[in-house]
């Protein structure tokens, strides 16, 4: 099992959404297993250290207000500078160690838009195609088959020509601009296939999309998307959403927590 295996069984352990097999069979590996109980062990460090998040806030505050005294009593700068000047150091020298530790700790856990990319894009899913009697539609799947997204995309183009409503054509398409790292080109074919209402790939496309965006860095556009996914029950990757949304809210949460420290680093 991988790293980024063991994230996704240790946040479903956490999150208790195991059952009680599954809930078994995770302490058993976690008695024996060196990796998985060491990051188990650092993602329940970072809880606790995001649970005090209003004392870091206070601690700014305090900082915030000692400035402002500082500021107001100018005539007793040059008596207190000499000896607050080795406080400040020692002060910035623990908060630099806590941050580097606080990275230490944060880092198994967090999830990038790549990253949450990576565990949620499956590059093999594919959908059943009507009018595959098209030449040009037999060899463009044929190059696909082969992992060749570039001619693949290139004959879906051309089919695309003579039949604009070829939702199929459309939904590989974007699934091969995917593949090649032509975001923009992916959200359009998406785009075009939801806008239409009426057709077997929306929800696929509505999952794409939201992937597209994620990958491409507009974060919140995925967001939005996910967010329509997951108020869908019967949606089919309804599940999927939830658990990505909760991982995005998760790593707001760390980067937020970051900015506070190195926030209250900068006065010293």
């Amino acid at each position: 099992m991988n790293k980024m295996r063991y994230t996704e069984w240790i946040d479903s352990y956490i999150g208790n959404e195991l059952d009680e097999a599954g809930m078994k069979s995770f302490e058993m590996e976690l008695s024996i297993n060196h990796d998985l109980a060491l990051e188990y062990h650092l993602e329940k460090d970072l809880e606790k250290i995001l649970s005090q998040q209003d004392l870091l806030d206070f601690r700014a505050k305090c900082i915030l207000a000692q400035n402002e005294l500082n500021l107001s009593s100018r005539k007793f700068v040059k008596v207190i500078q000499f000896t607050r000047k080795y406080w400040y150091a020692a002060a910035s020298l623990l908060l630099i160690v806590l941050v580097t530790g606080s990275l230490i700790l944060i880092n198994p856990g967090s999830y990038s838009p790549e990253k949450l990319f990576k565990m949620y894009y499956k590059s093999g899913q594919t959908i059943g195609v009507s009018r595959s009697g098209n030449s040009n539609m037999v060899e463009a799947l044929l190059y696909f088959s082969k992992n060749d997204f570039q001619a693949a995309d290139g004959l879906f183009d051309k089919i695309l020509i003579n039949d604009v409503k070829n939702f199929a054509v459309m939904y590989y398409s974007g699934i091969s601009n995917i593949e090649i790292k032509n975001y923009s080109k992916a959200i359009q074919m998406f785009e075009s296939i939801i806008q239409d209402g009426d057709n077997l790939y929306i929800e696929n496309a509505e999952w794409y999309l939201g992937l597209s965006h994620l990958v491409a860095g507009n974060v919140d556009h995925a967001n939005k998307i996910f967010e329509s996914i997951a108020s869908t029950p019967d949606h089919y990757y309804s599940k999927d959403a939830k658990s990505i949304l909760e991982k995005i809210k998760k790593n707001e949460k760390s980067k937020k927590f970051l900015n506070n420290l190195f926030f209250l680093i900068l006065p010293f």
